[in-house]
């Protein structure tokens, strides 16, 4: 035999030795790691669900352990009474077939030769929940996954859904599946999801008649990593190629290539965020109106005054908005002393940083125009919230600048595609209609002496600081600008006759 012939088969039965050493040590490691894993999630969806009316756990029913696989069995224990009646305790059940490290079967047929301590393949399996989902997969296992587990407990896995195709007389839904890819270090200090999706497509019965709801060409990329706050740091970015709305006979609406992203970064205790939301076209009732743009930013979020009032909104302000809203009755806070003073030194700590918040752009762009709107304002805290409401207003509002610019032809574009929807078809109506809306607008401004009209757009300016508004060019206190706008608002309204 040569040499090299006899090195390799060294090679091969060394590396098949250290394997199965290896497979078995894992085997032996598994339960710990299996059970620290579930206890991690528990208290990572305990977190998520606060003010859910209900409970989510993950457990692990059994384990049966070989050489170089392990069987394991899950249960995922869903509690709400807002399931509904026979529903309040429902059961998910998971299979998982466990191949030990460092070399699993799966990586190694692919000859990814990477280390792992075991790469995990899981499926829901069929119980009395799940009977009729399975069914409408013709037996398949709906929901399936991999993860490869790294030695240091970092995970990198894909998710599958599989298709669905629902259809009875009182609506519809058809799915056309979900792959998702989920990477995370230990403890999920830092994670990544990313997926995508062809179709889902749903009809469902309302007051006002069917509402038909559908998407397509869905991806989004979500994560990053977990900061001092316990909030992800990182940019995410969602996107939707067409998606399309309709109530009943309504005219539909439709929008066009729909990207939101995010940036959220923390610095000195304090966050701050850029969200922006951009569509590229808007089409009513089959007519392309135009496209739209929003964003925000946001800066000096005092960290931990900011997790104490979300923590006091999830578990004391939102199950009384949901209780409310399912009883179809105004909500009616009510908040212990204890509640109050939280909130009370929250925001005082929150504002004490000086958060900024600035609505940089909202636009409407038609083919002959563009209008938007923007508003910024920097806050302080005002100390005592037991002054006269003027002066915490004075204290609290430090600045705030705020411009809407109204494009004349942009609302003529509108009120023209309006017109056609609405059925009027002669050329010489639609025209005279959308010139007089156009018109109108410029008129309103002059009358109620709220906005100037510079050629085709209708602006409106205000600078608020110490007090004092600067509106237009006209100067006044703060009360004396509240009451304007209040008078104007009325008089145009007819809210005083």
């Amino acid at each position: 035999m040569k040499t090299s012939v006899k090195v390799a088969v060294g090679v091969v039965i060394a590396v098949a030795a250290l394997s199965s050493a290896g497979a078995w040590y894992t085997g032996t490691q598994l339960e710990g790691v299996l059970h620290t894993a579930i206890d991690d999630a528990n208290r990572q969806i305990k977190s998520s669900l606060n003010g859910f009316d209900g409970s989510i756990t993950l457990e692990l029913v059994s384990l049966d352990r070989h050489v170089f696989n392990s069987t394991a069995h899950y249960r995922v224990t869903i509690k709400s009474a807002k399931l509904g009646k026979g529903n309040e305790n429902l059961e998910l059940l998971f299979v998982d077939n466990v191949e030990h490290g460092p070399l699993p079967w799966s990586r190694l047929k692919t000859l990814n030769l990477v280390p792992v301590m075991a790469a995990s393949n899981y499926q829901i399996e069929k119980n009395a929940v799940t009977e009729k989902w399975f069914a409408m997969t013709n037996g398949a296992a709906p929901l399936k996954g991999h993860t490869n587990i790294g030695y240091d407990r970092s995970t990198n896995g894909t998710l599958e859904l599989l298709p669905l195709n629902i259809e009875s007389a009182n609506g519809a839904f058809k799915f056309s599946g979900v792959n998702l890819g989920v990477q995370a270090s230990a403890n999920a200090e830092k994670i990544r999801v990313v997926g995508a999706l062809e179709d889902l497509q749903a009809k469902v019965p309302s007051e006002q008649g069917l509402i038909s709801f559908a998407v397509h060409n869905l991806s989004f990329n979500t994560g990053g990593t977990k900061g001092a706050s316990g909030f992800y740091l990182g940019h995410s970015d969602f996107k939707i190629a067409k998606s399309d709305f309709q109530v009943a006979d309504k005219p539909p609406v439709s929008l066009k290539d729909f990207v939101n992203t995010s940036l959220v970064q923390e610095e000195g205790g304090n966050l701050s965020a850029q969200v922006s939301y951009d569509i590229d076209m808007i089409n009513y009732g089959g007519k392309d109106i135009g496209a739209a743009q929003m964003l925000w930013k946001l800066s000096n979020f005092d960290v931990a005054s900011t997790q104490s009032l979300y923590t006091i909104y999830q578990q004391k302000v939102q199950p009384q908005q949901q209780a409310a809203a399912l009883a179809g009755q105004p909500l009616k806070l009510q908040l212990s002393d204890a509640d109050q003073a939280q909130i009370n030194a929250g925001l005082a700590k929150m504002l004490a940083a000086k958060p900024h918040i600035e609505l940089e752009k909202l636009s409407l762009k038609t083919a002959n125009g563009e209008s938007h709107f923007s508003v910024a304002m920097d806050l302080n805290n005002p100390g005592a919230l037991d002054q006269p409401l003027p002066d915490v207003v004075n204290k609290m509002l430090t600045q705030l600048d705020a411009k809407l610019l109204v494009s004349k032809p942009m609302v003529k574009d509108l009120a023209t595609q309006v017109a056609s929807v609405e059925g009027q078809t002669d050329p010489k109506v639609i025209e005279q209609q959308a010139q007089g809306a156009s018109e109108t607008v410029g008129a309103l401004a002059v009358i109620s002496q709220l906005a100037t009209v510079e050629g085709d757009n209708v602006v409106s300016n205000l600078h608020y600081a110490n007090g004092i508004a600067d509106f237009n060019g006209q100067k006044m206190t703060g009360i004396q600008f509240v009451s304007l706008v209040a008078g104007k608002f009325s008089e145009m309204t007819g809210a005083g006759q």
